[in-house]
């Protein structure tokens, strides 16, 4: 409980109705042009990407990554269609909390940017 409440508390509440509000209406497929094709909205993505979503992450599994990346043309096609982050700390990997999380990251964005 501890955690939650240091973790929730401390934020400005309209800081979290808007990331609610993004998550219900963020679907790119909206963007002018696409006619509401989410698929054809990530096609139009040129920029390089590796995609790396956590092992662990309930909010955003794995497996929806992988089926976006199959629609990005420049994004990164290892392990499967993305790189995976073997964490145990869910959708909290990546956040600094863990070293190994944090550099298997750092690794995977200077490779990125050394292309």
């Amino acid at each position: 409980m501890e955690f939650w409440e240091g973790l929730f508390l401390k934020k400005d509440a309209n800081n979290l109705l808007t990331t609610l509000w993004t998550r219900q209406n963020g679907n790119i497929g909206n963007t002018p042009g696409f006619e509401g094709n989410f698929e054809k909205a990530l096609s139009a993505i040129k920029a390089k990407a590796i995609v790396m979503p956590a092992e662990m992450d309930l909010y955003f599994p794995p497996e929806d990554n992988e089926y976006e990346v199959k629609f990005m043309p420049n994004a990164e096609f290892r392990f499967i269609k993305f790189r995976v982050i073997k964490s145990v700390w869910g959708h909290f990997a990546g956040e600094g909390v863990n070293l190994v999380d944090t550099q298997f990251i750092d690794e995977s964005l200077k490779e990125l940017l050394a292309r």
